[in-house]
């Protein structure tokens, strides 16, 4: 049993890494500098995953991270999650990939994002029977009626410009409509990338290391003094 669980292992892996050994050449190291960062998959509402697996780096070379398997939960359920990071670039990938409720599978999910332009691959990916785009345009809505659940809304190759000049590209961002006023969010192979430290930006109020303008001095004004009386002479009228 544990053969055959790492004989899956190494060949779903081998399809993972794939994206990410094709653009990992030397050259694609070469950065200007700035950030990354990247996660397997998220989710928000009634069930909570935090980003799995997580990392980030302003780094020359890549820090990565990678999981067998997604711990058990009961929203969803993958095998190789892989994510790199370094200095403008991020990378993550997710391999098997089911969601039960959303009647959602893939066998390859993965996103890109380089010196602030990003990429999405998607291998496989079937959503409530319906085969999904290998390469979706940025920020391409859907809609699907799930039976029992009700419309489920889903955005491929979410694209975000974040206020800093960095990029934001999320491959799937799912969600499920669960109950009155409440929605589960899936997020799936999320990255980031952009500059460490704009120049353009201002910086920001209360920065501990901005000096603080000095107080102004306060202005008194002094009331003008009161006029001297002028003594007015002239005669009373006396009565008796």
């Amino acid at each position: 049993m544990r053969l055959t669980h790492l004989t899956k292992y190494a060949a779903v892996a081998g399809v993972a890494a794939m994206p990410l050994i094709i653009t990992a050449a030397p050259a694609a190291y070469a950065t200007n500098g700035g950030y990354g960062s990247a996660y397997g998959i998220s989710a928000t509402g009634p069930v909570a995953i935090p980003p799995t697996p997580s990392v980030s780096s302003t780094a020359k070379q890549p820090t990565r991270k990678s999981l067998a398997e997604l711990p058990a939960n009961p929203l969803a359920d993958a095998s190789v999650l892989s994510v790199a990071a370094w200095a403008g670039h991020g990378r993550a990938s997710v391999a098997d990939l089911k969601l039960a409720n959303a009647a959602l599978s893939a066998k390859l999910i993965f996103a890109k994002c380089e010196n602030r332009n990003g990429v999405t691959h998607l291998g496989k990916v079937v959503l409530n029977g319906q085969k999904l785009k290998v390469s979706p345009k940025p920020n391409s809505a859907i809609t699907v009626s799930l039976a029992n659940i009700g419309t489920a809304s889903a955005t491929l190759n979410k694209q975000v410009r974040n206020p800093d000049g960095g990029l934001t590209v999320t491959a799937i961002e799912l969600s499920l409509p669960i109950g009155p006023g409440k929605t589960q969010t899936v997020s799936i192979a999320s990255v980031t990338c952009g500059p460490t430290a704009p120049s353009h930006e201002p910086t920001p109020p209360g920065d501990p290391n901005q000096t603080p303008a000095p107080s102004p001095t306060p202005t008194t004004t002094t009331p003008p003094a009161a006029p001297v009386p002028t003594p007015v002479t002239g005669d009373l009228p006396v009565t008796g």
